[in-house]
């Protein structure tokens, strides 16, 4: 979550404000009171390693449960749970499902052109892509509104995205996550309030938390990973969508307007 730059997980144009990666943007710089606020090193270390740990990776794999804070009748807050998959080949791969409480939403990204697709409404839309996956997720936002989750791990250098804008970043302890203990780090900027939960085994993360803070109604995303898997062969096709039988051919900006 780039600090001051799907979800997902796919998941969060939705009216809340663009993903950590994408409000930070190419050639952002931190905010000038980042110099002010501690940072804690052993946080930083941490961080460090669990982004290192993915950045090495040529491939990987995700699976978890979001749950996203949107505005319904009367600009409430209401909570949507969606499961999510997610499949990674750097630096010129992705396909995302994502299932649950929001429309069902699938897409995929092969370094030249992203597919998305909404089963429910039947409609498939592809467009020509940019060649890396830093790009292609700024035009995923751009052209279709668009956000991974976590897209902030899946840029070609994530602690740089990470911490883009960071004014502080401390440790909050030590948490148990499904029976095993983990490291509680906390990010902040002035428009992000971040929280990691990274198992020390393996360095990879467990949950991740954003809250919107520069949103009047600070809305929460929350990721829990089910599991991970770092190098995984691929199975041919992984990146392909075909448009599905019985599926109506529309503009990617329609097709993709069922993720928000």
């Amino acid at each position: 979550m780039a600090l001051a730059t799907w979800t997902t997980a796919l998941l969060l144009a939705l009216g809340v404000g663009a993903t950590p990666a994408q409000a930070a943007g190419p050639g952002s710089t931190p905010a000038a009171a980042a110099t002010a606020t501690p940072k804690d090193p052993d946080a930083l270390a941490l961080l460090k390693r669990m982004c290192d740990r993915l950045k090495a990776a040529r491939t990987f794999t995700a699976r978890g449960r979001t749950s996203l804070e949107l505005p319904v009748a009367d600009g409430e807050l209401a909570t949507f749970f969606t499961d999510f998959d997610l499949s990674v080949r750097r630096p010129d791969g992705l396909a995302a499902r994502r299932s649950g409480d929001l429309p069902e939403f699938r897409f995929a990204y092969d370094g030249k052109t992203m597919t998305a697709f909404a089963p429910g409404l039947k409609t498939w839309g592809t467009i020509s892509a940019p060649a890396t996956l830093d790009a292609m997720l700024r035009a995923a936002g751009e052209q279709g509104g668009l956000s991974m989750p976590f897209d902030e791990l899946l840029v070609a250098d994530p602690y740089a995205a990470v911490t883009a804008g960071m004014t502080e970043a401390v440790r909050a302890g030590q948490a148990t996550i499904r029976g095993k203990k983990v490291e509680h780090l906390v990010l902040s900027s002035p428009a992000l309030h971040v929280e990691y939960w990274i198992d020390p085994g393996t360095a990879l993360p467990a949950r991740s938390l954003v809250v919107y803070v520069d949103h009047p109604l600070r809305p929460h995303f929350l990721v829990e990973y089910t599991e991970w898997k770092l190098n995984p062969k691929l199975a041919g096709g992984t990146f392909d969508l075909p448009r599905p039988q019985g599926a109506t051919q529309v503009d990617f900006g329609e097709a993709a307007s069922a993720f928000r």
